[in-house]
């Protein structure tokens, strides 16, 4: 269905407002949620090799496929029974789209800075503040939304993480970003004025919103490496392919030495970030402590990756910087692995601290 679903992507610079359904239907939410809150029951191993085959129809649609899957196994992680049978259904039975929120104008991983707050008020908390580049945020459907709690004001760990709907009163939001590789992907600011959440709707226990951020954006990490997988495996058989068709001096060019050597280590970097992207995630199903080893996923599959996708390019030559081949947009986004998730350089310095301070 990706072909139609990119054709509607293409004539809307949208997803397909039933896509949510559509992945229901195919049993392609709540991987990792328990069958009890209206999930699959299965690992998140499964899930990456879904998002991995994704990755090669160079379809943006596995953001929100990656974004509902995510969400609801954070809001089972964290959340109390009467929470994760509230929201986590809806979640996996495509009726709702799923956001999550850290960002600001200034600030993307720096909770200091955060200027989203949340006062408490009788019952429920008043939140007010603008949150940049979230994913789905004018969809129907739930976020996970990371504030400043004013009633922790002058402690340490002051962020908690509120579960919000998004069609509450008070919300609004901005245009779509255009973005360089992600055509169609929904991703605008989002803001709130007086949006009124009640204290129920708090994920995990106040003061934890910034710890509820770092572990899952560890597992966003994992997910986003595996689709860059996928591109990079559809980058290269783009390649092996033209070099098979391509004649010069009469033999196919793929036997000249220089671009039989770019395929050898073509092949050679697909497989060891997928390697890695499988040994990191085997590790969070595991139950083990995964958010280093997913920083170091970023680390490396980021810039081989996207020298992957820019060997296919020089192999088409014109015709892969031409839009009428998937080469050409496979490269655009490659991309965006070293912007979007964390930046590459957040992820090396917690690399690089990790290995100072271990024993």
């Amino acid at each position: 269905k990706i072909p139609a679903i990119e054709a509607y992507m293409k004539e809307h610079n949208d997803y397909p407002p039933n896509l949510m359904e559509i992945y229901a239907e195919n049993k392609m939410l709540g991987f990792n949620v328990p069958r009890e809150y209206g999930g699959i029951g299965t690992s998140n191993f499964n899930m990456i090799l879904y998002i991995e085959e994704m990755g090669k129809t160079a379809s943006t649609c596995f953001l929100p496929f990656m974004m509902n899957n995510s969400v609801a196994e954070t809001i089972c992680h964290w959340g109390s029974e009467e929470v994760k049978k509230k929201f986590v259904p809806a979640l996996c039975d495509g009726t709702a789209w799923a956001s999550m929120a850290f960002t600001e104008p200034d600030t993307g991983s720096d909770p200091k800075m955060l200027t989203t707050t949340a006062r408490p008020d009788g019952d429920d908390f008043i939140i007010n503040g603008t949150k940049r580049f979230i994913s789905m945020a004018n969809k129907p459907g739930y976020g996970v939304f990371i504030c400043k709690d004013l009633s922790l004001a002058g402690q340490k760990n002051n962020t908690t993480a509120f579960i919000i709907d998004k069609m509450s009163p008070g919300i609004s939001c901005s245009k779509h970003y255009e973005l360089t590789g992600l055509e169609g992907a929904d991703t605008c600011d989002i803001t709130f004025t007086d949006v009124r959440v009640p204290k129920g709707n708090i994920l995990g226990k106040q003061g934890e919103g910034f710890n509820i951020l770092l572990r899952w954006i560890a597992g966003e990490r994992i997910q986003q490496a595996a689709g860059m997988v996928g591109v990079g495996q559809r980058a290269f058989e783009e390649a092996k392919k033209y070099s098979l068709q391509r004649m010069v001096n009469g033999m196919p060019m793929g036997y000249m030495q220089g671009f039989y050597w770019m395929l050898g280590e073509m092949k050679v970097k697909i497989n060891a970030c997928r390697l890695m992207v499988y040994q990191a995630v085997c590790k969070q199903d595991a139950g083990k402590s995964f958010e280093v080893d997913s920083a170091e996923v970023k680390v490396f599959t980021t810039p081989m990756i996207q020298e992957v996708t820019r060997m296919a390019v020089q192999f088409l030559g014109s015709y892969g910087y031409s839009k009428e081949y998937i080469v050409e947009k496979l490269f655009r986004l490659a991309m965006h692995q070293g912007v979007v998730a964390s930046s590459l350089e957040i992820n090396k310095t917690i690399v690089g601290m990790t290995a100072l301070m271990s024993k």
